[in-house]
């Protein structure tokens, strides 16, 4: 039987800091038709890279089209990464308000910010959010998008995670009790999302919900890009870069 989508991990060739002196381990993740060698995440890496991170790259190949199959094992693949980065204890801060343990940050495009969910919940982990799926494919036929609980969402399916129960608790108490900037998000940091305001997949109202840290990019697309105008294009790319290593100098 075909598998829903292959996936691997590996350390990026033009890391410069050597393993064990890093500010911190990235997860680079890509989308689909969107490798970590284009510009978002080609040009985040690098400006993480001179900040002192390490990156590693996950490569998604062959993913269904049906997104409640795939998603499960990009978690399993994260849950691999984050359990190896922890175990290296690569990138640890060094001061005594910081929890023991590396500074993680993962940075999803797309198909991978559908994996916020489970890193938020599982991990309380820093999330950037590229071009993030707000508004279902219409190719997918489960009509996924990434759960926004103040405006009613679940945060995960039932398939997705043993402890639900007891993460739609938490959430409950948190709209019955305390303010909106914490009902509205998952634990741990509030995450980065950068997209373009001609994205089908982009819902402003869903982004402002979910984090305070929204960038739009007027008349841009899926790519963050405006067909036919290379220097608005350009621009945007040097302005998402800024903003993910502005997010990341933060942790």
């Amino acid at each position: 039987m075909k598998p829903a989508v292959e996936v691997s991990i590996t350390s990026w060739k033009k890391n410069v800091v050597k393993p064990g002196q890093e500010y911190g381990r990235v997860l680079l993740m890509p989308g689909t038709g969107y490798n970590c060698d284009r510009p978002l995440l080609y040009w985040s890496a690098q400006a993480l890279v001179e900040a002192g991170w390490r990156i590693d790259r996950m490569n998604v190949r062959n993913a269904s089209d049906d997104l409640s199959t795939v998603i499960p094992v990009l978690n399993q693949a994260i849950d691999g990464w984050v359990a190896a980065a922890r175990e290296s204890g690569a990138g640890k801060a060094g001061d005594s308000d910081t929890p023991s343990g590396p500074r993680l940050l993962l940075i999803g495009k797309s198909l991978t910010t559908m994996t916020y969910p489970h890193v938020a919940s599982h991990y309380g982990l820093p999330f950037v959010l590229l071009t993030p799926v707000l508004h279902h494919a219409d190719f997918d036929p489960s009509a996924r998008v990434i759960p926004v609980p103040a405006v009613g969402d679940d945060i995960v399916a039932e398939s997705e995670a043993p402890s639900v129960a007891e993460a739609r608790a938490i959430i409950r108490a948190e709209l019955a009790g305390q303010s909106h900037a914490a009902s509205s998000r998952y634990s741990g940091p509030a995450p980065l999302i950068c997209a373009g305001t001609a994205d089908p997949f982009y819902d402003r109202a869903r982004a402002n919900a979910l984090t305070p840290h929204v960038y739009e990019y007027p008349d841009a697309n899926h790519s963050i890009e405006v067909p036919g105008h290379w220097r608005r294009s350009l621009d945007y790319l040097k302005e998402v870069t800024a903003s993910v290593a502005q997010y990341a100098a933060t942790l």
